[in-house]
């Protein structure tokens, strides 16, 4: 509802704003065309998010982050969820656990404090890290370097 008045009585006007039906195969993807979506430092989500494709993500978020596509999340970023795609760049801060069945970036001066499951894990010298790390396929068993020690042993 809208007022005006313009030094008569006050008039009031109903606006109704109608928003057409998008059909599902209408809707904009982006991806293999080397074009990827943006969402900025001035918006605040609150929910899920799903998407498919590359995303920049510089906003804030609390829920969950689901896509087969690249999540990078921007330098302002300040996320809350927990996070499934397929590669996870992080410049940002985050809290939440991440899993990604390519890989996760922890950037230069990025925060990331939860826990990870990822088949290549890099995190840059200035990052922090608080949390743990497994490999996606499951946990591999640790060598036995029982008959290393046992030689090593001998030679004294």
């Amino acid at each position: 509802m809208f007022s005006r008045s313009n030094g008569r009585k006050s008039e009031t006007m109903e606006a109704t704003f109608n928003y057409p039906e998008v059909a599902k195969q209408s809707t904009a993807h982006f991806g293999s065309a080397g074009r990827s979506a943006l969402i900025t430092d001035q918006v605040e989500i609150k929910g899920t998010l799903a998407f498919d494709g590359p995303l920049e993500f510089n906003g804030t978020f609390e829920g969950e982050i689901i896509s087969q596509g690249s999540l990078d999340i921007g330098p302002e970023a300040v996320i809350k969820a927990e996070i499934q795609a397929a590669k996870i760049v992080i410049r940002g801060k985050v809290q939440g656990n991440l899993t990604a069945t390519e890989s996760v970036e922890i950037c230069e001066n990025a925060q990331l404090f939860g826990d990870v499951r990822t088949n290549r894990f890099i995190v840059a010298e200035t990052a922090l890290f608080r949390g743990r790390s497994d490999p996606i396929e499951g946990r591999d068993d640790s060598p036995d370097f029982s008959p290393t020690f046992r030689h090593l042993t001998k030679a004294k």
